[in-house]
């Protein structure tokens, strides 16, 4: 299934030397999640799916199931209050924020490093035709989708000065 992802990467070789197990995650009150597993000879979707992150417990428990993988690297989709969304976060507990720090501390006891991405760096060049030609599109569970898009996006071209 991921044959075509392995192929690409290997031909763009921009991250094609890193070998691992990436747990890829779209945090949000509902985190979309995906691990692949990247070695010299291919590059394998191991699981993907969604898991409720709010209220902050939900968290703790999904994100750190997701652990008994074994991650090696973990990539998250970033989050900005930007200024034309002032209004829909006053007084709010911002609960997407509280989940990355929630990822963020798991990964560190876990001794796993942590890199984030651009919603926009993640979606640019995965799109829905993308990831259907590559037979790595499946119906719902958009924010796994949108997780999968991060974990294609850092095998393949690793992460940009601008993501951090």
């Amino acid at each position: 299934m991921t044959e075509k992802l392995h192929k690409l990467r290997q031909m763009i070789k921009k991250n094609a030397d890193w070998n691992g197990v990436l747990l890829a995650l779209d945090p949000g009150e509902t985190t979309g999640w995906a691990i692949l597993e990247c070695a010299s000879k291919h590059t394998k979707l191991i699981a993907q799916g969604q898991v409720n992150t709010w209220p902050i417990e939900n968290a703790v428990n999904g994100i750190g199931k997701l652990l008994i993988y074994e991650p090696t690297k973990v990539v998250y989709e970033a989050y900005h209050v930007y200024s034309w969304r002032l209004n829909e976060h006053s007084f709010s507990d911002v609960p997407t924020i509280q989940i990355i720090g929630c990822l963020r501390t798991l990964a560190v006891l876990s001794g796993v490093g942590c890199d984030c991405q651009t919603a926009q760096t993640g979606k640019a060049f995965f799109t829905d035709t993308r990831l259907k030609s590559m037979d790595l599109y499946f119906e719902g569970d958009r924010h796994a989708r949108d997780a999968l898009r991060h974990a294609c996006q850092f095998v393949t071209f690793g992460i940009k000065p601008t993501d951090l």
